[in-house]
């Protein structure tokens, strides 16, 4: 805009005026005009662009969204799958691990039925050997016999690692070393004099056997005739015997082959019975034997009567009248057996 010309006062000087330059104002004002036109062109058409591209990355971002959506619907779809046969594969374990559980408990019922059958057995195995290392005692007094039935009972509980079995394998081990503390025989030297004994059998004069003496013999021989001659010979020919006793007919000379025999068998038996260690069948044949010679044989010669004495001395080699006894065994193998009825 022109600022309105000022007014001179009189008679001041006036400066030199300016020239004026055109005025551009119109030309201005429509470039300014079409400029602005341009920019909003120009922004219009840049928002178009800025509104399309938007639009294709919606397209874009939406397509990518159903891509997405289909990828998690399929992996949707395939966790269902792994999870119904992850559902299915649960239940088969299930039933296998019930399965299993009802086999472990069958098993474990059999383990201890089988456990409980086995020491049942075991220990009806070591009753049996120890009434039998009893009968031994009581009956036959045939100690060996015994420690050999009770070791092997011991040997049994040796491979049974129960500590139910300790009571019982103490008392075995108790009653071994009470059956080891007795005195034992010297098996060898006894069997060595049975065998003497054996051998000297045919030796033994029987008590009614008539026996003349060498110098009689020789004496009787000397007349040779006449009175004195005939009655040697008469002498000969009677033979005197002793038959108070009944038993003695039993013993005629034919008969004595067949009592030596019978007393070489009882001293076989003897000797048999010996190795065996049954001490109660030793004395019983050697008690029998010696009433057989006391009776039968003639103890005034010297043979029969060392053959007593070495028979007396073997038959006080013999174990006490008292046997021993496995009480404590037995009632240790009752109270083992108890306590596994408890347990069963």
């Amino acid at each position: 805009m022109t600022e309105p010309p000022t007014q001179q006062q009189p008679g001041a000087a006036t400066p030199p005026q300016r020239p004026t330059a055109p005025s551009f104002t119109p030309t201005l004002a429509l470039l300014l005009a079409l400029i602005a036109i341009a920019g909003c062109v120009w922004l219009a058409i840049d928002a178009a662009r800025s509104q399309a591209k938007l639009r294709q990355q919606m397209v874009d971002y939406l397509a990518r969204g159903d891509r997405t959506n289909a990828e998690s619907r399929q992996l949707a779809d395939r966790a269902d799958s792994v999870a119904r046969s992850l559902d299915s594969r649960i239940e088969m374990v299930e039933q296998r691990l019930t399965e299993w559980q009802n086999q472990q408990a069958a098993m474990e019922a059999l383990y201890r039925n089988l456990a409980r059958t086995r020491d049942e057995w075991v220990l009806g195995e070591i009753e049996q050997m120890l009434l039998t290392a009893d009968q031994q005692l009581q009956l036959a007094g045939n100690i060996h016999g015994a420690l050999n039935a009770l070791q092997a009972a011991d040997q049994i509980l040796q491979r049974q690692a129960r500590p139910a079995m300790i009571p019982l394998r103490r008392a075995l081990a108790a009653d071994i070393d009470a059956l080891r503390s007795r005195p034992q025989r010297d098996v060898v030297g006894s069997v060595a004099r049975v065998d003497t004994l054996i051998a000297g059998v045919d030796e033994w004069p029987l008590r009614h056997q008539f026996r003349i003496q060498p110098g009689a013999t020789a004496d009787s021989a000397a007349p040779s005739g006449g009175l004195a001659g005939l009655w040697a010979d008469l002498r000969s020919l009677i033979r005197i015997e002793y038959r108070g006793d009944r038993d003695l007919a039993a013993v005629s000379p034919e008969g004595g082959i067949l009592l030596r025999e019978n007393i070489r068998l009882r001293l076989t038996s003897v000797r048999h019975a010996m190795i065996r260690g049954d001490e109660g069948q030793v004395s019983r044949e050697l008690g029998l034997t010696s009433e057989w010679m006391q009776r039968y044989f003639n103890e005034r010669s010297g043979t029969v009567r060392s053959a007593l004495q070495q028979i007396s001395e073997l038959r006080r080699g013999t174990a006490p009248a008292e046997p021993p006894q496995v009480a404590g065994s037995l009632e240790a193998l009752r109270q083992a057996r108890r306590a596994f009825e408890r347990q069963g």
